[in-house]
């Protein structure tokens, strides 16, 4: 028997839907799905806080009958949180907050919570296993297919529910699945024909009459029905249509309708079922839904200004967590501001975002980070971007960006250390107690050699000249501390030429000033190389004459694979869950800067979501920083095995 569920998600925050058609989007959308759950055809209903609220708000009748036919069994609720964000790209305590928030009008206005989740936009990291279990859910929906790509779980998994691992629990996973979604949506569509439709459909039926399985008929929009995201109501019935296609495999004996809890109490101890897994793979800590052009980036990096969004969304939180230290906010006003963030956070405002919904969207987050620095009574400067590159036993630096200067022409003894500079043609060395810097005066002074010597003796960042590994797929030079723009064209631009330098002495520190003309600006580049500790920092200013749709990637940094034990080689983040997760790199190939299309510039990254990444071995690491709340931006990482040559590359 084929267990089949249905599972609607129902977004009012969608980009492209103008609030003037949230009453139509009530009536043409969801309102049929309550009448298909009336008829007897079984349906899971899946909102947002956020738009349960909305939907109150313009028929009340709606909540009283969704209430209704959950309480009766004829339907299910699906939870997922107060707002639609991308919990792998946000802070893991705003996503306490939203999972709080959500029960908590899931509890006003259905009078109970749900206990199953739909992961927000399929996109799912290990840490947030814990927050779901911390939130109260038993089970969560996510996405079969990118799971599976790098995980190769046997396919009989496929059809049972099976649990998720966390770092320091686990839940239930019911499986969502990315081609049976899109072949049910054709075919209501009108693209495909049932004919086409059922033979995908029972493909997956068991063969065996005794067996149970379960699989989705769909588990994505309900808006793409009798409805166009951004258009007008649609000629055809669609539900009518989609109605008539349930019914007609509800006939099928080997088919059973149903719901995600139903099929998970029918299915959960069955042989095969309640195997423990990972969801995450080496390849993609962060995995996502449909094709590979759906991936991260564009809720991180792309979309309609989402550096700039997300680094302001990350200003607010440290502004709102510096109130609730200091205890200078009621607690009414800590969960008005809350609320607004997690909103703020949604991943709608990230992407295809209409100019209503944005300049709503903007006026909100202006008023939240005035506000909450009028409280602060702090109005700090901050410099762009700041990366921090260090070895050891990291702690996060504080920023010196001011101090007794001096020229460094020489070797000089501060209070905080001593400090040697010798500068050449071609080469810029400065040496201190913490951190033996080298820099290529004719490659715009990107870092030849990086050692840390209370670390490694041996550099552990740098360049890899031009044939430094025999197999021509790294027939290059492999800079670090550069920076790369790729028009749409493909056209690139680097900093990699003839630079203006200052060197000045300072304190506790020797500062390194770059200037370097580049065809679509200026860049300023500094180094600030501690004298005492095992740190640098990095920070970029680009001033740039007008871009278009372009990629522009900072903070690079290339690891000397010989100053690295390759068996041991491991790297860690923090993916919006509770702690770090580590993933041991042997074995694996991993190559998130490598673009989909000319219109998607990469294939995945990382959360980072505290701000830093550490990569190391069995006795050492290094960690690379930023401040998200100065510039935003997602690590990636490139990771390449050379087995012949007892070698790896390995590049952020």
């Amino acid at each position: 028997m084929l267990n089949l569920y249905t599972m609607f998600h129902c977004n009012l925050a969608f980009s492209s839907i103008p609030r003037e058609h949230f009453p139509l989007v009530v009536e043409r959308c969801y309102a049929p799905l309550l009448g298909l759950a009336e008829s007897g055809i079984p349906v899971a209903i899946e909102m947002t806080a956020w738009t349960l609220k909305e939907v109150n708000t313009i028929d009340p009748y709606f909540i009283e009958r969704l209430r209704a036919l959950w309480d009766e069994g004829r339907c299910e609720f699906i939870g997922s949180g107060y707002s639609q964000s991308i919990f792998p790209l946000v802070p893991t305590d705003v996503n306490r907050w939203n999972l709080e928030l959500g029960n908590k009008y899931y509890l006003d206005l259905l009078g109970r919570r749900p206990n199953i989740a739909l992961v927000n936009e399929q996109t799912f990291s290990r840490g947030l296993v814990d927050l779901y279990k911390e939130a109260g859910y038993e089970a969560i929906i996510m996405d079969w297919n990118n799971s599976f790509q790098h995980n190769r779980y046997p396919l009989r998994y496929k059809y049972l529910p099976q649990r998720a691992a966390g770092l320091s629990t686990e839940v239930e996973i019911i499986w969502s699945h990315s081609i049976a979604f899109q072949k049910f949506q054709r075919c209501v569509h009108g693209e495909i024909s049932e004919a086409e439709y059922f033979e995908y459909l029972f493909s997956h039926a068991p063969k065996d009459g005794d067996e149970e399985r379960g699989f989705t008929a769909y588990s994505n929009d309900a808006e793409v029905f009798g409805y166009r995201p951004g258009g007008e109501p649609t000629a055809a019935d669609e539900y009518a249509r989609m109605a008539g296609l349930l019914r007609k495999a509800a006939e099928d004996p080997r088919v059973r309708l149903t719901t995600p809890g139903r099929m998970l109490e029918s299915l959960r101890g069955r042989e095969g079922a309640g195997n423990l897994v990972r969801l995450e793979s080496v390849e993609t800590p962060v995995v996502c839904k449909k094709q590979e052009k759906y991936n991260p980036l564009r809720w991180a990096a792309s979309g309609r200004d989402s550096i700039h969004v997300n680094t302001e969304c990350h200003r607010v939180y440290d502004n709102l967590k510096a109130l609730i230290r200091q205890g200078a906010l009621e607690k009414e006003s800590i969960e008005d501001f809350k609320e607004v963030l997690c909103d703020l956070w949604g991943s709608d405002y990230r992407t295809n975002t209409i100019d209503e919904k944005y300049a709503w969207f903007q006026n909100r987050l202006g008023w939240l980070k005035m506000e909450t620095e009028r409280l602060l009574g702090n109005h700090q400067h901050r410099t762009p971007l700041l990366a921090w590159v260090y070895g050891g036993n990291p702690v996060s630096p504080a920023l010196a960006l001011s101090g007794e200067e001096g020229r460094a022409d020489g070797a000089s003894t501060g209070a905080e250390g001593r400090s040697e500079v010798r500068s050449s043609e071609s080469e810029l060395r400065i040496s201190t107690p913490g951190v033996v810097a080298e820099f290529m005066p004719n490659k715009g002074y990107a870092i030849k050699s990086l050692v840390f010597p209370s670390v490694s003796n041996a550099p552990l960042l740098g360049t890899l000249p031009h044939g430094h590994y025999e197999d021509m797929r790294l027939g290059a030079d492999y800079f670090s501390g550069h920076m790369i723009h790729t028009s749409r064209e493909g056209k690139q631009t680097t900093d990699l030429g003839r630079s203006h330098v200052e060197v000045k002495e300072e304190r506790e520190k020797v500062v390194v000033l770059i200037k370097s003309p580049l065809d679509i600006g200026v860049l300023w580049k500094r180094y600030d190389i501690s004298k005492t500790e095992p740190e640098v920092g990095i920070s970029y200013r680009l001033k740039v004459n007008g871009l278009a749709a372009s990629s522009l990637r900072a903070g690079i940094f290339t690891l000397v694979p010989s100053s690295f034990d390759r068996e041991s080689l491991w790297f860690e983040t923090v993916n919006g869950g509770p702690g770090p997760e580590r993933f041991i790199l042997g074995g694996h190939s991993l190559a998130h800067e490598e673009p989909v299309s000319q219109g998607v510039s990469a294939s995945s990254c990382l959360g980072a979501t505290e701000g830093w990444l550490r990569i190391g071995d069995r006795d050492k690491a290094v960690e690379i920083s930023t401040d998200k709340s100065r510039l935003y931006t997602v690590p990636m990482l490139r990771y390449t095995e050379l087995p012949g040559e007892d070698s790896f590359f390995l590049r952020v």
